[in-house]
């Protein structure tokens, strides 16, 4: 073989070798915990549903890594994905304690929302104005994290006994249409969900408070996750919100209204946390 023709064929081989390097290893089952989380994800009868539930979906499609969707209380979700016993979770928040057992991937926006009964629902810019103005009780459920400034809030509430921690939001809602509560803080997807079930829509009102600013909601990806496999996630995540699909998604459950609102400036903040893309499927 002259030298020229082997130049030839290894130029010819090196894109081919290059696209193989950059399609991602299969990669094994994994096992993501969800819980009730209004039309993040929600029990259908025996089905679980919601526009976290359709990610997973797209993300399974995308990244051809096999997902099973698993429900748990949300007080018990965490404590079994610290245990080792969940690769993913679904709709979570940052922290610095999740971050110890797993890689935080973002795909969307939320807010939480002071929710009341239009009889007590007045204009509170903050929730520091509700405790100060207003004499009605919350239920929020355990299992949620809540930014610092919104904490001290609610620690100021359960000390005027104007606050209970319940398991899950369906309770939260019962014990309002009872009569045993006025309100909840709650994202649009929470809220709305259960005011539908519970026929209270129009009989509720939202607003936006100060110490609850609009944050990014992601999937946490356990340690014990494959880097390669954690990067084939990423990588469908990413391309989910850069073609549209996410807030598509997001229309389909909340409207076009909300969602408008949600994504006001785009999807850079989100893209930007993500990795870098490497795999092609």
């Amino acid at each position: 073989m002259t030298k020229r023709l082997t130049t030839v064929l290894l130029a010819s081989w090196l894109p081919l070798a290059s696209a193989q390097a950059a399609v991602a290893p299969a990669c094994p089952p994994a096992i993501v915990g969800v819980s009730d989380l209004g039309y993040s994800s929600y029990l259908d009868g025996g089905v679980v549903r919601g526009s976290n539930v359709d990610v997973l979906q797209a993300i399974e499609k995308r990244s051809g890594c096999p997902l099973t969707v698993r429900w748990f209380p949300r007080s018990r979700l965490y404590a079994e994905f610290f245990n080792k016993r969940l690769d993913l979770t679904g709709a979570s928040f940052r922290s610095a304690e999740r971050d110890r057992y797993g890689t935080w991937l973002p795909y969307t926006y939320t807010r939480f929302e002071l929710v009341l009964l239009n009889q007590h629902a007045g204009k509170f810019h903050s929730l520091a104005e509700f405790v100060e103005h207003s004499t009605a009780r919350l239920n929020i459920t355990r299992g949620i994290f809540y930014t610092p400034e919104t904490q001290v809030q609610l620690d100021r509430l359960q000390k005027l006994g104007r606050l209970e921690y319940v398991n899950d939001y369906g309770v939260v809602f019962r014990k309002i249409l009872a009569g045993r509560a006025e309100g909840t803080l709650a994202p649009a997807t929470i809220h709305l969900l259960n005011q539908r079930q519970f026929g209270m829509l129009g009989k509720m009102r939202a607003s936006t408070v100060t110490e609850s600013p609009r944050a990014m909601v992601g999937l946490y990806v356990a340690n014990q996750v494959a880097p390669e496999v954690l990067q084939r996630y990423a990588d469908a995540l990413r391309s989910i919100v850069e073609d549209g699909t996410m807030q598509r998604l997001y229309e389909h459950y909340l409207g076009a209204d909300i969602t408008r609102q949600l994504f006001h400036d785009g999807t850079r903040e989100i893209l930007d946390a993500l990795p870098p893309a490497k795999f092609s499927k």
